[in-house]
């Protein structure tokens, strides 16, 4: 069984770094303190096409200065395989939301909704979740670093790492997405090369959430 893809999908897909968020770096207020939460639901693929999302977590991610701790749950997810989780997000003051049913057919009309046709929605990747190495936007597809799913179809995920300033003073204003979906179910990633320059069901979006502020110390 294949659990993960090879490196070279990492950083080589043509398009990815077009749809990838660029942000400028910073070492932000080290004395600030700051707790976000985000609840993680399916992405609304289409059920009558036997492509709905089951895929459900939390996640943490606690700030002080440019500097994060993540803590992310999920359950639901395809088994023994590599899921790229990301931060995305859109510019100062655009609203941004998780993809609805009708981003299905924004580019292909297979039911689906792709990475790419979810952009508009929650914006571009800004940060990747990656078990060691870069976290930038530019390790988007680096499935080789990302968390695997155990065989129950659940996910852990803890890491703190630095972000740019300019990403961690607006955290409430951005999404995290779990990516990865074999959907016929033969322990892989395949399908049609996407928008992204990579396997369909690799890129997959299968959960979001909006990332919410909950301390008290405003």
């Amino acid at each position: 069984m294949v659990k993960k893809l090879p490196a070279v999908l990492a950083v080589g897909a043509v398009g990815a770094v077009a749809l990838a968020g660029v942000a400028t770096a910073g070492h932000g207020d080290a004395k600030v303190k700051q707790h976000h939460k985000a609840t993680l639901k399916p992405v609304p693929h289409d059920p009558q096409a036997d492509h709905g999302s089951n895929v459900r977590g939390k996640a943490h991610v606690m700030r002080r200065g440019d500097r994060i701790k993540v803590m992310l749950k999920a359950r639901g997810l395809s088994p023994d395989l590599a899921h790229a989780v990301h931060i995305h997000g859109k510019n100062a003051g655009e609203l941004a939301f998780c993809p609805g049913a009708n981003r299905r057919a924004e580019i292909v009309n297979d039911g689906l909704i792709e990475t790419a046709e979810g952009v508009p929605d929650y914006g571009p990747v800004q940060i990747s979740f990656t078990t060691r190495g870069d976290t930038s936007e530019k390790s988007l597809l680096a499935l080789d670093r990302f968390p695997i799913a155990r065989s129950n179809g659940k996910l852990t995920y803890k890491r703190s790492f630095s972000i740019p300033a300019a990403l961690a003073q607006r955290l409430e204003e951005k999404h995290i997405v779990i990516h990865g979906d074999d959907l016929n179910r033969d322990g892989k990633y395949g399908g049609r090369t996407t928008a992204l320059g990579a396997p369909l069901e690799a890129e997959l979006p299968v959960a979001c959430g909006a990332l919410d502020r909950v301390d008290t110390n405003r």
